[in-house]
């Protein structure tokens, strides 16, 4: 229930700062691209990050070095504003539930902006899923089971969620979270 709480305050606060009708932000020419965070084999974060899920540390790596690079990716996506190529990244499930337009209304009545809607998927991605996640530091995962992963930034002791992960078919896909 609090990362539930954390993921919707994130959509919520990073949405306030846009508007339907404001232009999409062109990406900063001077920015460096993301580089992904190479993991390393601490001990303390493979028990944090397997706990109650059997997995070997040599999995936790791999899994963790293959969902920071797409991490990497995205955040290259995102700072574009490329809602094309964002979309092979996104679960089959999660694009069928934020392009049903009553899951859209649903959630533009949660969004703190008066008269700020979500008409599409687009829309999801430009006001929501960029300024949630745009610029964020995401260091660990945390196994919820073998194939579904949250990417958490650890402050203070709690882990604050950026993306749900879930392996399909040996690919690891974002699993964008129902309302």
């Amino acid at each position: 229930m609090k990362t539930l709480f954390i993921i919707l305050a994130g959509i919520i606060f990073f949405s306030c700062s846009s508007t339907k009708n404001q232009e999409t932000p062109q990406a900063e020419k001077n920015e460096p691209p993301v580089q992904p965070v190479v993991a390393t084999t601490d001990d303390e974060e493979y028990s944090r990050s397997t706990y109650n899920v059997n997995i070997t540390k040599e999995e936790f790596l791999n899994d963790k070095n293959e969902i920071l690079s797409i991490i990497a990716k995205l955040s290259e996506i995102m700072s574009n504003y490329d809602y094309e190529a964002w979309l092979p990244y996104i679960d089959k499930q999660s694009l069928e539930y934020w392009s049903n337009p009553i899951n859209l209304k649903n959630a533009s009545k949660r969004l703190p902006v008066k008269n700020q809607r979500l008409g599409n998927l687009n829309d999801y991605f430009r006001m929501i899923f960029v300024p949630s996640r745009k610029n964020r530091t995401v260091e660990e995962i945390r196994y919820i089971s073998r194939d579904s992963v949250k990417a958490v930034e650890v402050r203070d002791e709690t882990d604050i969620v950026y993306y749900n992960f879930v392996k399909i078919n040996g690919k690891w896909l974002v699993k964008i979270p129902y309302l």
